[in-house]
């Protein structure tokens, strides 16, 4: 009993000591120096957020893909925080939206209530100041493309999300103990006041702009929500200039020249179309126009372009350039094609076929892994090492004698990595497909997780003719929403030591067995988890054994088919675990398989397991639609391309997917590989992991998911999303 009453004690000093530190009204300060106080720290505030978005973000950007800053990062995340599980099972050490929300509350609380004496009056002015301090950088956040170096716009949209809620929370604020102020004074008349009454219209835009932004809306009624935001912001600015006291002439000089360089932008890059739609599958649709109608020309893999619907009405094509209702979708084509490709989800806005389009952009991704070697190293013979001209260095490009020649292709990038593990969903495989394509023919061992909604999806394959080998697809559903798509991941937090001894690595890691055992044993994510190697004619990866309990169909590949584009002329050609006298074999065979016209494999045949009512559902709906009832070919059975594995299921992340990424090729020119011993220093375990990439794209759930699946594991993870 005299516990309880000693708790409630303490609870009731702790309450009176924070009510006698709240500020109040019964703490006023000098008229002149409460000015100089709101203006300064707001001043400051905007300092802050404009050093920390247009420096330090930028600086970050630039240096997190470094070796030593990767081996910092991996510590922390896959030995610190991973090995604390109090902290790695919070949702809130994962929850990124959090972090931000904690920031910028602690930055915007900090200069709001900094040296305020308790004065509730001074901390609500900075409220409303630090409100239009904000403005700027929130509008400089979306500037598309991002001016900020080593910055994809994409990347800033949580970041302008959690500061524009932290503004309307600010504001919000801001009027309500400023009204209530004028109620204890008896001053509400002050309200009428044309200054005032800007500021209350102001309000109720910010408002309605919250409002508006909330997920299920703007998911929804995307068309309302962003003709509602854009409008708005436009007025919120020309508002708070002739609300705020004293002036903000410099603020609103600011964002007027930020909103102004937007459409002027947009209207110079800017072209119409007129596209080519072709029906894949119920879900997806293929779009196709020439490349010649982009007003930039993309450089990398994986650029994207912004699409809006052209008016026959100049009145709607006015006000359409300046609110842009576009929609961005991901280039599939190769940046050399001479025609645009686009994978399109059907959905509320339809591209029909001959019909006229703006299309703004190409918008460059950021791709820390790759870059497109200058025209001066390319005509360069080679890179010589300063010590070679005394004779003791060596050429750096004399490893590979068909790398000078390699490089003048216009498929040729500079690649800083050696495996990529792809994560991809729905109709984001037109992110992945050029991206594969180009680091594979750059020598990178690439292994591609597509999760789609529907099989017929499928069909999408075939208009793209290049290896497929490390592709899985992963069946997920024959029906729902492709937002729905999501990927599974294993977490085991008993990181004991674990390899099975029953394990036939694959082929680039048999001869590594006994020293990558205890590598794989200490980054193993979990024990008794029985591994199984493919097929070693597939790519080389570790898989779980029945861990989908799916149906594993893999089309039979003809062996006089398989002509592997990407290896025959890839810049680390000799980089196989293949022997001398099997590479002249494969080169005779590819060949004698080439001078027979026929250069691409022969496409597989795939099943689809649907159920007795599933049948029935085809049978009803061919004869609705004037068909014959029967069920057709076609409906059961795909083409696909050769060396693709497909699933149905969904996939799971796990132990085998990092056992993946620890594999190394070895160069079997050379007598001795020493980049091939696997040892256990961990400076060496780093560095092979520092050039492995983990990429996603697609739906939230999925995006998610592989960031986890990376994160836990240390590794450099990217993502690719346009979700609002």
């Amino acid at each position: 009993m005299m516990a309880v009453d000693g708790y409630k004690a303490f609870l009731e000093r702790l309450w009176d000591w924070i009510c006698s530190h709240m500020p109040g009204f019964d703490h006023p300060i000098v008229v002149p120096l409460g000015k100089e106080y709101i203006v300064k720290y707001s001043r400051r505030c905007f300092l802050f957020t404009t050093v920390f978005i247009c420096i330090l973000l930028p600086l970050w950007n630039s240096i997190s893909p470094t070796k030593r800053v990767f081996k910092v990062t991996h510590y922390l995340k896959h030995n610190v925080f991973r090995s604390q599980k109090w902290i790695h099972r919070s949702p809130l050490y994962h929850n990124q939206s959090f972090h931000q929300f904690l920031f910028w509350t602690v930055v915007v609380s900090f200069f709001t209530f900094c040296n305020s004496y308790g004065d509730l009056l001074q901390v609500t002015k900075r409220m409303g100041r630090i409100s239009v301090a904000l403005m700027p950088p929130l509008l400089f956040l979306t500037s598309r493309p991002s001016p900020l170096p080593e910055t994809l716009y994409l990347t800033l949209i949580p970041l302008h999300k959690w500061i524009s809620r932290v503004v309307v929370l600010e504001s919000l604020l801001h009027t309500i103990i400023y009204i209530r102020y004028m109620a204890r004074k008896n001053t509400l008349f002050k309200l009428k006041k044309m200054a005032n009454i800007y500021g209350i219209i102001a309000m109720a835009l910010f408002l309605l702009i919250g409002i508006t932004s909330l997920k299920k809306i703007r998911r929804k009624q995307f068309r309302v929500f962003y003709i509602v935001h854009y409008i708005s912001t436009w007025l919120t600015v020309i508002l708070l200039h002739f609300h705020a006291r004293p002036g903000i002439p410099y603020y609103t000089l600011l964002n007027c020249t930020l909103l102004i360089s937007q459409v002027v932008y947009r209207v110079l890059h800017t072209r119409s179309t007129i596209i080519t739609a072709i029906s894949i599958s119920p879900s997806l649709t293929l779009i196709e126009f020439p490349a010649t109608d982009l007003a930039k020309k993309p450089i990398l893999p994986g650029g994207h372009v912004r699409i809006s619907k052209y008016h026959k009405n100049w009145i709607k094509r006015w006000f359409l350039s300046f609110v842009p209702i576009q929609h961005p979708f991901t280039l599939a084509s190769l940046p050399t094609d001479l025609t645009v490709r686009l994978v399109v989800r059907n959905g509320r806005f339809p591209l029909i076929s001959n019909e006229k389009y703006y299309v703004t952009g190409v918008f460059k991704p950021r791709l820390t892994f790759m870059s497109k070697t200058e025209l001066q190293d390319l005509v360069r013979p080679s890179r010589k090492s300063p010590l070679s001209i005394f004779g003791l260095g060596k050429n750096k490009s004399s490893s590979n004698p068909h790398r000078n020649s390699l490089s003048l292709s216009p498929l040729s990038f500079d690649v800083n990595v050696r495996r990529v593990l792809m994560c991809v969903g729905g109709s984001a495989i037109s992110f992945a497909l050029p991206l594969m394509r180009i680091l594979k023919f750059n020598g990178v061992n690439v292994r591609l997780i597509w999760v789609s909604r529907d099989i017929t999806d499928l069909k999408l394959l075939n208009h793209f003719k290049f290896n497929f080998d490390g592709m899985e697809i992963y069946i997920s559903n024959l029906s729902g929403n492709e937002e729905e798509i999501e990927i599974d991941y294993i977490e085991n937090y008993d990181d004991n030591e674990y390899f099975d001894e029953n394990v036939v690595p694959s082929s680039s890691f048999r001869s590594q067995a006994n020293d990558t055992s205890t590598l794989l044993s200490k980054y193993s994510y979990g024990n008794n988890n029985h591994l199984d190697s493919l097929n070693s004619n597939n790519y080389g990866s570790i898989r779980r054994q029945g861990s989908l309990g799916c149906i594993r169909s893999v089309g039979q590949v003809d062996p006089k088919d398989e002509v592997d584009f990407t290896h025959e002329f890839s810049v680390r050609k000799h980089r196989s675990t293949r022997s001398q006298e099997n590479l002249n074999t494969y080169s005779t065979h590819t060949s004698a398989f080439l001078s027979d016209g026929n250069i691409f494999r022969k496409p597989s045949i795939i099943e689809t397991p649907i159920s007795d009512d599933q049948k029935i559902a085809l049978t009803k709906k061919k004869s609705n639609t004037g068909k014959p009832g029967d069920v057709e070919v076609s409906d059961l059975k795909l083409k696909i391309p050769s060396g693709i594995q497909v699933c149905f299921g969904r996939p799971t992340l796990g132990d085998s997917d990092y056992a993946w990424c620890l594999e190394r090729e070895c160069d079997m020119t050379s007598e001795i590989d020493l980049s091939c011993r696997l040892t256990n220093q961990a400076n060496t375990e780093v560095d092979d992991l520092a050039q492995v990439v983990v990429i996603a794209a697609g739906p939230p759930g999925l995006i998610e998911t592989t960031r986890r699946f990376a994160t836990d594991g240390g590794l450099h993870f990217h993502q690719e999303a346009y979700s609002l």
